[in-house]
């Protein structure tokens, strides 16, 4: 926390222990190396395992039987394994699940992005409004701009500084608030985002990869909207603890700091926040084609033999309307995002559209380049057999614990939160967990969405604690730039003990949200459930 200190004093405990960690983070590879190596061990470990017939049994489901099924660890470090992947690289690179669904979502919000559609919406939710309406707004603003990538987070915090500055509060709150609602709120959003599109992909690799089936011996659904549900419940909760959380503690505390500073109504810089005309417009046409789409999309779906609905005229568990989820969403940001680019003045020609469409590509880039490791060491690790092994083991073990569900949800996100203190790209992590944790959770009956929703919770809360996150040089720079008095001293402990709080009151409540959708039976998403049985 700020605190006014003689350079010549010693760290407090908090600092000296984020910054162990933030040592311990640096020290891990690029995640392109990352998974290289994870590649590379994959490939020693399976031969070693082989080698002592490492194996195990478990009970699956064929053709809707209960059959007990043996596995053993296929030894890869073999020249025909070599011969295969050089041959086949280019496939099995093109074919990784996440990557073209990927690309089409960044594609898509990067261009209402690139063209100024977040930052203009943000800026006309804030400015001008009463300080709980302000509280209220950033919050909610801030929760929901995942569906524009990281770059939701900066804007956030730049707006609330300067909207918190103007009404004569600490404009460290607007920071502190909008970093604490846009990167711990990740997993809470009305819409889905590009991170449900990363992570079910990641998730139907494993299951196709693992033959993963139900009761029934049907796979469980691994589409974009699997913890739909619960990430929009999330959405209210979040945005209401960050509100309190902000008004009880945070501005209180920073407040105390400096107690020259009063609330006013200087708008000497809301003035600079606020939106042009052109702007507006492309903000009214925006909300006019938003409302146009989504009651086109409604009644398309109406119709009992509408070609959104299934076979026997249902939209879930499995429709063509769930199933093209991702092309509508892209279709969506283009046609929206396009709207307020001509409203605004930032398209005048057709032309200026595939243009603007090609900037947004440089957001996949650094996704593309970790895929070509990544994708190399999925595809080995489930053709080892280790995870399928290493699951059985694993379920067996938690079986015997006999802990429970409640505990073993517990402990799945508690690894999560632990594993986001060192790497902090989501779709990196559950790329590493995910072959693990879903067929081991898959033999408790837990299904894949419900792993993922557990994970998210996780990797959501301690985002804001993590040292190494991308956004803490940005934040400490804001907070540098926006201190009250120049006696004000600003480090990463300075940042992430004031995000303790808002961190461990978004895990008690995310937490208590699973517990809720656990014990009432609630689906997580469209034909997703908690349990495969």
């Amino acid at each position: 926390m700020a605190q006014k200190v003689k350079k010549t004093e010693k760290k407090n405990w908090l600092e000296a222990a984020m910054g162990a960690v933030e040592k311990v983070g640096n020290m891990l590879p690029h995640p392109f190396w990352l998974f290289a190596s994870l590649a590379l061990i994959t490939v020693v470990l399976s031969a070693v395992l082989s080698a002592i017939n490492w194996s195990a049994s478990y009970e699956t489901v064929v053709d809707g039987a209960i059959q007990t099924a043996n596995v053993s660890v296929v030894n890869l470090m073999t020249f025909d394994t070599l011969a295969h992947y050089m041959t086949n690289f280019i496939s099995i690179f093109m074919n990784y699940y996440p990557l073209g669904m990927l690309i089409l979502m960044t594609i898509g919000v990067g261009y209402a992005e690139k063209l100024g559609l977040f930052d203009a919406l943000m800026r006309k939710a804030v400015v001008g409004a009463p300080i709980m309406i302000v509280f209220i707004t950033v919050a909610f603003v801030g929760v929901n701009s995942s569906i524009g990538f990281g770059a939701g987070v900066v804007f956030t915090m730049v707006i609330a500084a300067a909207v918190f500055k103007s009404l004569g509060l600490h404009p460290w709150i607007g920071i502190i608030m909008g970093y604490a609602a846009a990167n711990g709120g990740y997993t809470a959003c009305l819409l889905p985002t590009a991170t449900d599109t990363a992570l079910c992909g990641v998730s139907a690799q494993i299951v196709e990869a693992n033959g993963i089936v139900d009761a029934a011996g049907v796979a469980p659904p691994t589409h974009a909207m699997v913890n739909y549900y619960f990430i929009f419940a999330a959405t209210f909760l979040i945005t209401a603890a960050c509100v309190l959380v902000t008004k009880y503690i945070t501005t209180p505390y920073l407040n105390r700091q400096h107690p020259e500073l009063t609330y006013n109504k200087d708008a000497s810089e809301l003035n600079k926040m606020a939106i042009s005309a052109s702007e507006a417009r492309g903000l009214k046409w925006a909300g006019i084609t938003t409302v146009l789409y989504v009651v086109i999309l409604v009644v398309s779906c109406i119709p009992k033999n509408s070609f959104m609905r299934a076979e026997d005229g249902t939209l879930i568990p499995n429709s063509p309307l769930l199933n093209m989820i991702i092309p509508l969403l892209f279709l969506f940001f283009l046609v929206v995002g396009t709207a307020y680019g001509v409203g605004s003045g930032g398209i005048k020609m057709w032309k200026d559209i595939p243009l603007m469409m090609e900037k947004c590509l440089d957001m996949a880039a650094s996704f593309l380049v970790v895929c070509l490791t990544a994708c190399v060491f999925v595809d080995l690790f489930s053709s080892s057999k280790i995870a399928t092994v290493l699951a059985a083991k694993g379920a067996a073990l938690l079986t015997s614990l006999n802990v429970g569900p409640v505990v073993l949800f517990a402990l799945i996100i508690l690894l999560s939160c632990f594993c986001n203190l060192f790497i902090t790209s989501n779709s990196g992590k559950w790329i590493m967990l995910a072959p693990f944790l879903v067929p081991m959770l898959s033999m408790l009956d837990i299904s894949p969405a419900m792993t993922q929703v557990l994970y998210r919770i996780g990797d959501s809360t301690f985002n804001i604690l993590s040292p190494v996150e991308l956004n803490v040089p940005i934040a400490l720079g804001l907070l540098e730039s926006y201190k009250v008095s120049k006696d004000d001293k600003v480090g990463l402990g300075t940042l992430i003990s004031l995000e303790i709080p808002y961190a461990l009151v978004y895990l008690v409540l995310f937490f208590l949200l699973v517990l809720v959708f656990y014990f009432f039976n609630l689906p997580l998403g469209p034909g997703a459930s908690i349990f495969l049985k």
